[in-house]
């Protein structure tokens, strides 16, 4: 049997499990300051994903407005940034207060 790397066994497993798709997901909601500009990430928090659905809490109507406009181009930088499409639609909800 050809030795093959631990790493891609990894990767591999991964890729293939519910686990993957959770620890993508932890990712983007650890690195969503770093990832949008401060301004986007003073007024809008991920909330968390559901089948492929980004969840997204506004500060503001005026704010949530403005992000549906946006919504096509951050699902793109999101996806670029993790490497694979993870998102496939984002909901934006206005804060509770």
């Amino acid at each position: 049997m050809e030795p093959r790397s631990l790493r891609k066994i990894i990767k591999k497993f991964l890729a293939s499990s519910s686990l993957g798709k959770n620890l993508t997901a932890i990712e983007l909601l650890a690195r969503w300051d770093e990832i949008l500009s401060p301004v986007i990430s003073k007024h809008a928090r991920p909330v968390g994903i559901r089948e492929d659905k980004l969840l997204i809490e506004v500060s503001s109507s005026a704010w949530l407005n403005e992000l549906s406009f946006l919504k096509d181009k951050l699902k793109s930088k999101l996806n670029e940034e993790l490497g694979k499409e993870v998102i496939k639609e984002i909901r934006f909800y206005l804060k509770e207060e």
